[in-house]
Parts: structure tokens; C-alpha cells; sequence
């Protein structure tokens, strides 16, 4: 999905009804998972097309503005005039950490089969990303498995993250017949202990694995990742750094991971250089903002290796 965010940041107190709450700062930003990945992985040199439905209004244009100013490519971003574009507040706490305030209705919620023009994925595409299972039951439910099923035949690595089912969906609801056309599901850790039921990792990947998914990274935050990829399993810790605003962390963490794999990187490298570009991403106000280029992450990762060389490039 792709979203326009009303950040404020640095928020003291919860002001109470009728009160007035001050923040160090409020800021404008285009968000949502999809448009986060692909402005991430438009910072770190890939080539990148957003699919998206968007309204006709302030916040739509917003979001091609920002898009053009990233060098996105918007041919499968659908204007829709009968809805409008979603808008997210967040709050942000002096310790970076944050909490959305979002409309029922909207676009992202909106979002189904007659937005996405299969035509659009073609061979050649390296990797496919879907953001937000769950968030949107119409997409879940029609769109999916024709994306998947598409970017599978085009020879494309799929990947897929998610937010917490709250309708209760299930893994064997809309999404069953999906799975099997994913090579990567990222949740994070409290997403898929609500989908399993369980909180062991490996309880968790083998869940997954048995509907037909591939490969399985948990997302754990200050804990870092878990991955079952191929045979293995890789722990990845969190660089420590100073947050700002954590929003986002995920999406760049996943578009870091993502450019790793059209590289084919090793996965124990390819998940640092994600964490690396998620660490950057929490350090400045903006889903993802404080990641500015790929010779940053190189920089970050040199400066904590003894400068040793690590091949990502």
C-alpha cells in the first residue's frame, strides 16, 4: 500500500481531550510498506515500479510527487477518484518508537483486483514484493494469487510481509491457495504468533512452510532476525543505534534484503546488509528516511567489520 503519513515526532505527553499536545516537530511523509520498499531500494540503485491505488486528491498528488522525485517508476500506480487516499497520523515518542492514528476507509483498505494491471509484470522482473497481507481483505482474497501466480511465471523471487490479521483470517483463509507462489514471508514476531499460535520460531517457519511457503524471516526488532532459508537457520542481531522513529524499519529491512538477493548475495551477509539498512533507516523522522544511498550501508557495515571487505556490491 502507499500512504501519506502526518508525522509528529518527539511527542512529550498524550494530551488529554481539549488539550493541546506539543512535539519537537511535524512532518509530511509519503509511507505505507509498498511505497517504502521501493523508495528504499530506489536509494540503494535498484530500478523499481510501485503498484498502488491512490485517490484524486492533495495526498494522491503528494505520493506521484514523491515518487517522481525518487525515480519510481508509477505505471502501475491506478488513480481512483471514488476513494480517497489513505492518510496515517503517527506519533512518535522521544525514544523513536510510535503508533498510528488511521481512517476506517480509505485506499489502502479499498484496494482489490480492478487497481493492478497483470500486464505490467513481465519476464525480466527480478523480484516481486507484496506488502500488508491482511490489511485489505478484497486484495487478499482476489488479488494475490494472480500477482503471485504472474510474478512466479515471469521468474521473478516473491516476498511477502504482513500486518497483524485482526479479522481473524487465518493462514487457511483467503491466502491458502497463495502461499504456495511465495518464496519469502517476513512477519514480524507478534504477526506470526497470532497467525501459528505459537511463539517458537521454528514452529512458526514450519507452519508456513507446510502451506507451501519457501522461506520464512521473523522480524523481532531490538531482538533481530530469525531466518529458515533453504535448509538453514540464520540469527541476525540488531545493530545498535540511536532511533528516531522506527517506522518503516521492517520495509527497509526487507528492501535491503531484497537487493541483496538480485545479487545473489549468501543469506548470512544478505540479512546484515538488511539490518544494516534498517538501522540506518530508524535514524531521522520518515519511514526510512534517515537511509540515504548504498555507499552509506557500505560504510556502516565497513566501519563495523575492521573495514574488512563484504562483497555486497
Amino acid at each position: 500500500m502507499s500512504v501519506v503519513d502526518v508525522l509528529a515526532a518527539g511527542l512529550e505527553t498524550m494530551p488529554s481531550m481539549g488539550e493541546t499536545g506539543m512535539a519537537s516537530g511535524i512532518t509530511l511523509a509519503a509511507g505505507g510498506d509498498a511505497m517504502n520498499q521501493s523508495t528504499a531500494l530506489a536509494k540503494l540503485g535498484n530500478p523499481v515500479g510501485l503498484m498502488a491505488v491512490i485517490g484524486d486528491d492533495a495526498q494522491g498528488k503528494f505520493i506521484l510527487e514523491q515518487c517522481k522525485a525518487r525515480n519510481i517508476n508509477t505505471a502501475g500506480l491506478c488513480l481512483d477518484p471514488n476513494i480517497p487516499t489513505t492518510t496515517s497520523i503517527v506519533l512518535i515518542d522521544n525514544s523513536g518508537e510510535h503508533v498510528f492514528l488511521g481512517a476506517r476507509a480509505g485506499s489502502a483498505v479499498a484496494m482489490g483486483p480492478e487497481h493492478y494491471n497483470l500486464d505490467l509484470i513481465k519476464p525480466g522482473l527480478k523480484v516481486f514484493a507484496i506488502g500488508s497481507l491482511y490489511w485489505a481483505p478484497r486484495f487478499d482474497r482476489d488479488a494475490v494469487l494472480p500477482l503471485l501466480r504472474k510474478a512466479k511465471s515471469a521468474g521473478a523471487i516473491t516476498v511477502a510481509d504482513m500486518v497483524m490479521d485482526y479479522i481473524k483470517d487465518g493462514l487457511d483463509g483467503s491466502l491458502r491457495e497463495a502461499w504456495q507462489y511465495l518464496d519469502y514471508a517476513a512477519p514480524s514476531e507478534l504477526e506470526a504468533e497470532l497467525l501459528t499460535g505459537s511463539t517458537d520460531p521454528r514452529i512458526i517457519a514450519a507452519e508456513f512452510r507446510k502451506r507451501g511457503v519457501k522461506n520464512v524471516i521473523l522480524k523481532r526488532g531490538l531482538k533481530g532476525i530469525i531466518a529458515f532459508i533453504d535448509d538453514e537457520v540464520f540469527e541476525c542481531p540488531a545493530f545498535k543505534v540511536p532511533a528516531v522513529d522506527t517506522t518503516g524499519a521492517g520495509d527497509n529491512f526487507l528492501a535491503g534484503f531484497m537487493h541483496c538477493l538480485v545479487r545473489g548475495v549468501p543469506p548470512d551477509k544478505a540479512l546484515r546488509f538488511a539490518s544494516a539498512t534498517a538501522a540506518l533507516s530508524i535514524q531521522a523522522v520518515g519511514a526510512g528516511a534517515g537511509l540515504k544511498d548504498l555507499q552509506q550501508v557500505e560504510e556502516f557495515l565497513n566501519d563495523r567489520t575492521l573495514g574488512k571487505p563484504l562483497g555486497y556490491s
